[in-house]
């Protein structure tokens, strides 16, 4: 289903790999004629922009039978401020996405979120980045930790924040950081009464890494990286069979060794792989060990044409009942071209196995999509578009198939 995502200055995933930002691809470059130029103030410029869309779907409820279709508007204003000094910088984001459904606007829902970024420059080789965000989601209608009757989706608010210093001595780099979220759900009432208390979900987490990379040429750093991680639940029942949930606080560690690589109007990506740990406090629970891996690679096939790609294997946090962790392998493959200087196509394809550790759980996930983006000119841009996506599991009711199609406009200045 189409998302109600916006774009903002949040701390960045220390799970999935970053793409270098040297090499510029299809989606990425700049296109004077058609791009935003933003509200000039002082040392910063404004991006103001209102995002409208029309989107159909054939099951709301991500349902295996019985599927209702539904017509859903989303209004998303935004506004982005970005620093244009010489030295430092720092970018401010704030918007919100209003979801209306036609059909059942008991799904009804108005995302919002603040966020900050800024660094500080040291000297030429130290830096010093933070950055924090305040996000109000609502979860998906087919997410495994939802429960199927309830009346609406599960409203989540999160808190991060992060922060990093980077230091060069010549060929060698060094990168330490924290992150920090605090992830609240609200309770959800249930379709025929009743009401799902979610205290049980909500967590803190804090990741502690370390990063030191060598420049083996200016096309070429090979890297080592530890992470350490702990996450605290609020509230917990240590007995299963007493209708509770096992404690769920726990401690772990990543373990990856990697490259990132630019050659320049071939590829650019940073691929990794290494080993995680994560032991629970409870006895009821299995602890997480095994091989994981990060990619993110973009290939130039031509000026006009770029295939990107993503992977990740992780763990992820569920509160199933009995089920540790979500171990998750995933794939993305993108291929955008422009068949004109202002339209561009894009086809993306992706695969994502959930293996719920404790309950022998296993989802396979699918999804394929196409869009074709229209520039009109620097203030308006359309996107018309189709996304498939479909469940397989073992789990019994949880399948489903799901067909929607997409209208956007977006206004900027």
């Amino acid at each position: 289903m189409a998302s109600l995502a916006f774009v903002c200055f949040v701390p960045g995933s220390m799970v999935m790999a970053q793409i270098p930002e040297r090499g510029l691809g299809v989606t990425d470059r700049e296109r004077p004629e058609y791009d935003p130029v933003g509200i000039r103030v002082g040392g910063f410029i404004m991006y103001p922009s209102v995002t409208s869309s029309v989107t159909y779907t054939d099951n709301q409820f991500a349902q295996p039978a019985n599927e209702q279709d539904d017509t859903i508007f989303i209004l998303a204003p935004e506004i982005l401020v970005e620093s244009q000094w010489s030295r430092h910088s720092l970018n401010l984001s704030g918007g919100l996405a209003s979801s209306f459904h036609d059909k059942n606007d008991s799904d009804d829902a108005t995302d919002y979120g603040v966020g900050a970024e800024g660094r500080l420059d040291i000297t030429r080789a130290t830096s010093l980045s933070v950055s924090g965000g305040y996000d109000v989601t609502h979860e998906d209608r087919g997410d495994p930790d939802q429960p199927a009757t309830a009346v609406e989706p599960t409203q989540v608010t999160e808190v991060t924040a992060e922060a990093a210093l980077d230091q060069r001595f010549n060929r060698l780099s060094l990168r330490p950081a924290i992150s920090f979220s605090d992830v609240d759900f609200e309770d959800v009432a249930l379709i025929g009464g009743g009401t799902v208390n979610n205290d049980d979900r909500d967590r803190q987490e804090l990741v502690a890494s370390l990063r030191g990379g060598y420049e083996v040429s200016p096309a070429l750093e090979v890297f080592v990286e530890g992470r350490y991680r702990t996450i605290d639940y609020d509230s917990f029942d240590d007995n299963l069979g007493g209708g509770g949930v096992a404690r769920r606080d726990s401690k772990g560690y990543d373990a990856l060794i990697g490259a990132s690589f630019d050659v320049g109007r071939v590829a650019r990506g940073e691929v990794a792989v290494g080993y995680t740990e994560q032991d629970y406090d409870s006895s009821l629970i299995p602890s997480i060990d095994g091989f994981i891996y990060e990619a993110g690679i973009s290939w130039f096939l031509t000026e006009l044409t770029t295939l990107n790609l993503l992977g990740t294997r992780q763990t992820e946090e569920t509160t199933l009942a009995g089920a540790s962790g979500n171990v998750t392998t995933e794939g993305n493959l993108r291929v955008d071209h422009e068949l004109l200087r202002n339209l561009l196509i894009g086809v993306e394809g992706s695969y994502a196995n959930e293996t719920f550790e404790g309950i022998g759980r296993e989802d396979d996930n699918y999804s394929a999509a196409v869009d074709v983006t229209y520039l009109i000119n620097r203030n308006l841009r359309a996107q018309v578009g189709y996304e498939f996506e479909s469940r397989e599991t073992n789990a019994i009711g949880a399948e489903f198939d799901q067909n929607t199609v997409f209208l956007v406009l977006r206004a900027a200045l």
